[in-house]
């Protein structure tokens, strides 16, 4: 659990100092919208066709290992993976949708930073799907052992 976490946050880190270096703002990684949104939408799709018990035990087996639960959790962290990059395809084209719809009259220049800000999206979903197949993994080297 502790190694999880700890290169858990070094992925996260990783990425935000490299975003850092290369002279963006690390605060970009925090807005609420697409932070919201790359959460919220995969966890109530999971919850939609999961309970809240089976989203427990998945966490579980990631960590502890065990039980009659293990092909449940595999089933749950792939389609939890593909619900995070499908929420960061839907969050990006919602954000397109919203800078297209509020800069018509404004220069050309001034859209860069808003397109900049709508990549965040995708970037937070890929980091969180990884997540997701680092505990599908997890899982299925418990179910082995």
């Amino acid at each position: 659990m502790r190694r999880f976490i700890i290169c858990t946050l070094a992925l996260f880190g990783t990425l935000i100092f490299a975003f850092t270096i290369e002279g963006g703002n690390p605060i970009d990684f925090l807005l609420p919208t697409p932070l919201c949104i790359v959460v919220c939408v995969p966890l109530f799709a999971v919850l939609a066709v999961w309970s809240l018990k089976d989203w427990g035990r998945a966490w579980k087996a990631a960590f502890v290992g065990g039980g009659a639960d293990g092909a449940t959790s595999v089933r749950l962290w792939d389609f939890y993976e593909k619900a995070c990059y499908i929420a960061g395809v839907v969050s990006f084209i919602l954000g397109l949708n919203v800078i297209f719809s509020f800069h018509g009259g404004v220069e050309r220049s001034d859209i860069f930073k808003p397109l900049a800000v709508d990549c965040v999206a995708p970037i937070l979903s890929i980091l969180f799907a990884m997540v997701a197949r680092i505990l599908k993994a997890r899982v299925e080297k418990n179910e082995r052992a």
